[in-house]
């Protein structure tokens, strides 16, 4: 059986890969932070959960329950820019040391285990015009894209110089049932306190991103294992599809049933990327497909967050981040 370990597991995308995973017959453990009780821990597919740092004690511990694992991913470390300005150092400590690490513990104790980090479309910065690729030059704004930048070429260096197998999936606009932030959270929770509106957001509504449903995401982590190597290979995490945040805005409305007026400000934040679409060709050629409409996805995130609401979580990816 293969033997799968996810670093920040506990989060949004995190216990939607454990399933995926499961799903697909691997065993699944996890670590990062929180307590989560075994209950609740193997509703999302977990055998064994670790609420701890990633270091050294607590991995030994997750091999000497399962053996060493045949891939990591790692999706510990920081998850947004406005946390990333406020406090750098706090980010840097949650992305580049967790990873030097897992890739120290790794380099030691398992150096067949395959790495597959989860980055961020924040390297790729901001002046785009078209679909981003992965040889585009990285030039980050914020702490977050700084931070995620030093965690791939960490990769890249135990790649180069110990033989790991590593790879990095720079995910863009993930949405879906679950998230607790960004745009489509915030508008449904606007609208949950006041369905007349206006509402008014940031920026001009125009800019472009790249949404992609987390259970595509997750089949693209699943598929990036067959991409691990010693040269560290790059992914883009999108579907090459971009949507303008007005749209965005248009699809909530549509799936809620409201009809408020939506405002924008016109004024973006200091390094806010105008645009920002992947080009998936390499995801493409290991066989990814995204397969959740914009639409249809909307819809399942929306009737999550109106159950949510109510008490009751639903969490059906199927039929229904970035900066």
């Amino acid at each position: 059986m293969t033997t799968i370990w996810i670093t920040g597991g506990k989060g949004f995308i995190g216990r939607h890969l454990a399933r995926h995973c499961a799903e697909r017959g691997a065993s699944v453990l996890g670590i990062g932070h929180g307590l989560w009780p075994p209950d609740d821990a193997a509703n999302w597919a977990y055998s064994h959960w670790i609420n701890g740092e990633i270091e050294s004690s607590n991995l030994s511990q997750l091999a000497h329950t399962s053996g060493p694992p045949d891939t990591v991913f790692h999706l510990a470390g920081g998850s947004s820019v406005g946390i990333s300005l406020q406090n750098p150092l706090e980010d840097f400590t949650r992305t580049v040391e967790t990873t030097a690490r897992l890739l120290e513990w790794t380099r030691i104790h398992a150096p067949d285990t395959k790495i597959v980090a989860v980055s961020s479309a924040a390297v790729y910065g901001a002046g785009h015009l078209k679909p981003i690729h992965e040889h585009a030059p990285i030039t980050p704004y914020s702490p977050y894209g700084y931070h995620k930048s030093m965690m791939e070429a960490l990769c890249r260096s135990y790649g180069e110089n110990f033989g790991l197998k590593t790879g990095v999936v720079r995910l863009f606009s993930v949405y879906g049932p679950g998230l607790e932030k960004q745009l489509i959270w915030d508008l449904c929770r606007k609208l949950h306190v006041d369905r007349a509106g206006p509402l008014t957001l940031g920026g001009t509504g125009e800019e472009m991103r790249d949404w992609i449903h987390v259970s595509d995401a997750v089949e693209l982590l699943w598929l990036a294992r067959g991409a691990c190597d010693p040269k560290c290979a790059h992914l883009n995490g999108g579907t090459g599809i971009g949507i303008a945040i007005k749209d965005v805005a248009a699809e909530v409305l549509r799936a809620w049933g409201a009809a408020p007026q939506i405002l924008f400000s016109g004024t973006a934040r200091p390094g806010d990327p105008g645009y920002l679409v992947a080009e998936i060709f390499r995801a493409r050629s290991l066989g990814f497909d995204p397969g959740v409409a914009f639409s249809r996805g909307v819809q399942s995130a929306v009737e999550w967050f109106r159950s949510s609401r109510g008490g009751s979580l639903r969490s059906d990816a199927r039929g229904s981040h970035v900066r």
